[in-house]
């Protein structure tokens, strides 16, 4: 499994805050990768939402002081929208939603892909949690972040469901942490 938490040569990590000047450059990347009806205005209050959760860490990728990737993700609670729809699937008391943190968005800008830059992230975003397990949902077509999250020790906790009916389905993965930061 891999564990590096630094970037990759030339490139660096800044800290991801509303109010900075690289969020609008994350919601920017956000909405190139996953083009959504909400736009700037709804993806903005979705990660300004997401950044006064407990235990919010956010971190952006840079290449010569231009963002090309961002990740972000708080700890899961009851009550939340996303900690409850999984609740509903895998079961309330289910171990993997106890003292769990969840990765909520990963992103790479599509030119610079495949350079470890997605992999540092999420693993400097999960050394930085304090939590001993991680949690996070991808499409089930999306085949390149599931290899990448494979690749770095998830595991299925639940192999698909829509979290709104008519829209496509999300595996839900799970990772035990060696150490919670």
């Amino acid at each position: 499994m891999l564990t590096t938490s630094d970037p990759p040569p030339g490139f660096g990590f800044a800290p991801l805050q509303p109010g900075m000047p690289v969020f609008a450059d994350a919601v920017r990347l956000f909405l190139a990768t996953w083009p959504s009806e909400g736009g700037v205005v709804g993806i903005t209050d979705f990660f300004t939402r997401y950044a006064a959760l407990p235990d919010y860490h956010g971190l952006v990728a840079l290449r010569e002081g231009a963002l090309v990737g961002f990740g972000f993700g708080a700890r899961s609670l009851p009550g939340q929208w996303w900690h409850d729809r999984v609740a509903t699937q895998v079961g309330v008391e289910h171990p993997a939603l106890q003292d769990a943190w969840t990765l909520v968005d990963l992103a790479v800008a599509s030119e610079v892909r495949s350079r470890g830059i997605g992999s540092a992230l999420m693993e400097a975003l999960l050394a930085a949690q304090p939590c001993p397990r991680a949690l996070l949902s991808t499409e089930v077509s999306n085949a390149g972040a599931r290899r990448l999250y494979e690749r770095h020790g998830w595991s299925y906790l639940h192999p698909g469901f829509a979290f709104n009916p008519g829209e496509q389905s999300y595996v839900v993965m799970r990772r035990e942490l060696a150490s919670a930061g």
